[in-house]
């Protein structure tokens, strides 16, 4: 009975071994549990497609609606950034000619600004053989020193303003400054009953030999000024002795003087200009005495 006991009692074992093979293994005669796997269920997402042509279709007109929407905002705002600094920098130009004309002897009468560079004007040269600054739009800046305009071309680059003695206005879509007044003679004054002062509105060169070309009239007849009757009291301000006598009246006598429009300004102006607020000519004053 013991021996069939353990028989029994190995088959036994082995039938559990056997049971249990899909659970447990021998290793090095220890038994081991194996480990049980179940089936791993992936959730896998499937791939979603991906725009279709029409979806495709729709944002890009969307986009394209917006850029055409923003794209003349932002034009206008380049252009206008342009205008701006154009016009910043005939404002710094100005400034300086308008310096160089107080403080130095003679007026500024050269073709570009390079003299400028420096004292009055910080160097804008992008080469030693730059004359002119340039604008935004990559053309030299215009100046005209006769007529004491300064413009850039605008946009277009083309010059559309004629600067002439009657007219100082930019054209088309140039942008223009000027620096100094138009070329006249600005007033006249009784010094006393034989002498006048009459004032230029800009430095002239010297005119004590041009007497002759001074005329007052008013007087009957109209008074011409001797040679050698002229007296210099600055750049822009003369003295005229005349030939004949004004005469105090109650009421004032009105007389005019009239200056040849030979006379030269230092900045190499030949003429006057009409007078700005009356387009009248500039080479005439009126007093009274």
């Amino acid at each position: 009975m013991g021996i069939n006991k353990k028989v029994a009692s190995v088959e036994e074992q082995d039938s559990i071994l056997i049971a249990d093979s899909s659970r447990e293994v021998i290793v090095s005669g220890v038994f081991k549990r194996k480990a049980v796997g179940r089936p791993i269920k992936l959730n896998v997402i499937k791939d979603k497609s991906g725009f279709t042509l029409l979806e495709l279709l729709v944002v890009v007109g969307i986009l394209a609606a917006l850029v055409a929407l923003a794209l003349p905002y932002y034009q206008d705002y380049v252009n206008q950034s342009k205008l701006t600094a154009a016009e910043a920098d005939l404002q710094t130009f100005k400034k300086a000619l308008a310096m160089y004309d107080q403080l130095e002897p003679a007026m500024f009468k050269e073709a570009d600004l390079r003299t400028l560079i420096g004292k009055y004007l910080q160097d804008y040269r992008a080469n030693s053989t730059q004359e002119m600054p340039m604008d935004p739009w990559g053309n030299d800046y215009q100046i005209d020193v006769q007529e004491g305009v300064l413009y850039s071309m605008g946009p277009n680059g083309t010059d559309d303003s004629t600067v002439t003695i009657l007219n100082r206005e930019s054209s088309g879509d140039d942008i223009m400054v000027s620096w100094k007044a138009p070329f006249i003679v600005a007033s006249a004054r009784v010094v006393n009953n034989t002498t006048i002062e009459i004032t230029f509105s800009r430095k002239v060169e010297d005119i004590s030999a041009m007497a002759s070309n001074v005329v007052v009239t008013g007087i009957v007849p109209a008074v011409v000024v001797s040679a050698n009757t002229v007296q210099r009291v600055s750049d822009t301000s003369y003295r005229i002795i005349l030939t004949g006598t004004l005469v105090a009246a109650t009421p004032k006598t009105s007389y005019a003087v009239t200056v040849s429009n030979t006379l030269v300004a230092q900045d190499g102006k030949t003429g006057f200009h009409k007078r700005p607020e009356d387009n009248s000519n500039g080479n005439v004053v009126t007093f009274e005495y």
